[in-house]
């Protein structure tokens, strides 16, 4: 426990500075806090009339008994020379002082904890956002959506809301305690014992309480990741849903897995809330024990203890029971918040395997070749191999098609070549190196996608083409544009390219859509295309105009294709044909029809 949670501890230290000042702000808040209870001997010693005053005052020293000395001595020469009711106006004053400035150091302390709170949760986002971005895509094939969505917001949140939030109980509730239970122990040594033996078993008992309270709160967690997951899918497959008049069947699965949580949760929260009644009932029983044990030595017959010294020994203590409820719930909360911890760690912790050397090369330009050697590949998630033995040579300007039917593993020979994956076994070579000897960024700067469901980003159109090369100028935007063929529909619209797309370009028709991605690929002006069946999914109409579209950016560069369609094909230098993981065929289109084997049947059937 303490591992973990020193593991987010690590996030305040660069914000040491705000840290310090609140621990200061904190104590100095605590000494007026007790400056002000403290008040209460010398206002009851004067409204009985039973107060002695020092005649002397001491030389200044930093110490209680310096401070009670002259603090006695003056209130004295007050009494004698304004009166009784002059001393109480004093002592009102010094009070009402006290706990002004009390509460704007507490304030002070509190908005540096704020800072602290908010900045450390979002360096833990950037940082999960990070690794996220690091993963290779086996990651995200294995894990839901909703569940990484649910780590990085719902989990974090209640890492904010239970642990960072704990903070103030670190930085304020441990000092007050702490300055309490000091001024407590010099006014009675022996009842301050009493409370010292009560905490310890306060804590056993609330410990025994909260074991169980971190795994109920990680069944509730994992709950919110599927529950999530699940209202993903709903949303992405709405016009789905509606089509098949499935409405009720989702909602009913929606509500059973929706009612799981409420279930899990709820049992969370009943466990965490017996930390108030628990505290309630130790805190009662801890002043009653004090009472007990104060009125004892009140009444005993050597007076070991006077009255008004008792009452505020009291009022003191009762201002212990606030900080050490404080406790409790902060140590509930952090159990709680435990279990969201072991959720980002899965992220956290996770093992990259796509790395980089350390002496990795910056490749600027593909000059010569890509050569895949004997490559083989499988997913984790199966048994099977999904490539066996693949050889072949891409040379520099050549137009390459990879064909066959779906599943025979076109798409996963593309991802080998940016290193999404690395091959089981076998190399993969650009320009003679191992493609594991150039630094990963470098290496994928050299490609542009088009595929076959454009991926376009709720922002405008402008920005989705900009995203291709951050740093272009509005001139060569509009360039790619026209190369695109898409500039003619994006003046038509009102705002042009300000045009705002919304969640997946929903805005644009998927031919628009495939243009803007086509823009998005020509201002990159990557030396080698691929192109993940572009038009498959296209009309007619909308084929014959992103057909022109990458015939621009096709121009003077090396191109990977996974076709569907003939026309696509047909000028291909090369055309390798796939079948379960394997190349069975390969040549141009005129050699592959002559051979009368494979590709021929695809042709003829028309399933690429």
């Amino acid at each position: 426990m303490f591992k973990k949670f020193g593991a987010i501890i690590k996030y305040v230290i660069p914000y040491w500075a705000e840290a310090f000042w609140s621990v200061l702000a904190n104590l100095i808040a605590a000494v007026f806090s007790v400056v002000s209870f403290t008040m209460v001997i010398p206002f009851l010693g004067i409204l009985f009339s039973d107060q002695s005053f020092k005649t002397y005052s001491l030389p200044f020293k930093l110490n209680i008994d310096t401070f009670q000395h002259n603090f006695n001595y003056y209130l004295g020469k007050l009494t004698a020379e304004y009166g009784q009711m002059g001393a109480l106006f004093f002592i009102i004053c010094v009070v009402l002082i006290s706990v002004v400035l009390k509460n704007i150091f507490l304030y002070s302390g509190k908005s540096k904890t704020i800072h602290i709170r908010t900045n450390v949760v979002k360096d833990i986002r950037n940082k999960l956002m990070n690794k996220i971005f690091a993963f290779d895509l086996s990651y995200f094939s294995n894990e839901k959506r909703g569940n990484i969505i649910s780590k990085i917001i719902v989990d974090v949140k209640e890492i904010e809301s239970s642990i960072v939030s704990s903070f103030e109980m670190i930085f304020k509730d441990s000092i007050l305690i702490g300055v309490y239970l000091y001024v407590l122990f010099i006014m009675s040594a022996k009842l301050t014992l009493i409370v010292l033996i009560v905490f310890p078993v306060s804590a056993l008992i609330i410990g025994q309480i909260g074991k169980t309270l971190k795994q109920t709160t990680l069944k509730g967690q994992k709950k919110m990741g599927v529950l999530m997951g699940m209202l993903d899918e709903i949303l992405s497959g709405i016009k789905i849903i509606k089509a098949f008049g499935a409405e009720k069947l989702v909602e009913s699965r929606f509500k059973a897995k929706n009612d799981l949580y409420a279930k899990a949760i709820s049992k969370s929260w009943r466990k965490r809330s017996l930390s108030g009644p628990v505290s309630d009932i130790i805190a009662t029983a801890s002043i009653l024990l004090i009472m007990f044990f104060g009125g004892k030595l009140v009444l005993s017959a050597e007076n070991l203890m006077s009255p008004k010294v008792f009452i505020a020994y009291l009022a003191v203590f009762s201002q212990v029971i606030g900080p050490a409820r404080s406790f409790t719930g902060g140590y509930y909360n952090i159990l709680k918040g435990m279990a969201s911890i072991d959720r980002i760690n899965t992220i956290l912790d996770h093992k990259y395997k796509i790395t980089e050397i350390a002496d990795a090369i910056n490749v600027k330009d593909f000059e010569n070749k890509i050569e895949f050697k004997n490559v083989g590949f499988s997913y984790e998630t199966e048994n099977r191999h999904v490539l066996n033995n693949i050889n072949f040579t891409i040379n520099k300007g050549q137009t390459v098609a990879l064909v066959g039917q779906s599943g025979s593993g076109k798409s996963t020979i593309v991802d080998l070549i940016p290193r999404f994956f690395d091959p089981v076994n076998g190399e993969i070579l650009l320009d003679g190196k191992n493609l594991k000897n150039y630094s990963i960024d470098s290496l994928r700067s050299l490609f542009g996608y088009v595929n076959q469901q454009p991926v376009l980003f709720n922002d405008t159109i402008y920005n989705n083409i900009l995203f291709g090369k951050p740093d272009s100028s509005v001139e060569e935007v509009e360039r790619a544009a026209r190369l695109a063929f898409a500039h003619d529909f994006i003046v038509e619209k009102e705002n042009k390219y300000q045009t705002n797309l919304g969640e997946g370009g929903d805005n644009l028709s998927l031919g628009e859509k495939q243009r803007i991605s086509v823009a998005r690929a020509i201002l990159k002006n990557p030396p080698v295309l691929i192109l993940d069946e572009a038009t498959s999914a296209l009309d007619f109409k909308s084929e014959i105009i992103v057909r022109g579209a990458l015939q621009n950016l096709m121009k003077n560069r090396t191109t990977i294709v996974i076709a569907h369609r003939l026309t696509t094909v047909k000028s291909a230098d090369i055309i390798f044909v796939i079948k379960e993981g394997e190349i069975i065929e390969e040549g141009n289109h005129e050699e592959l029809m002559g051979l009368n084997g494979y590709y021929t049947k695809l042709h003829n059937l028309e399933v690429f």
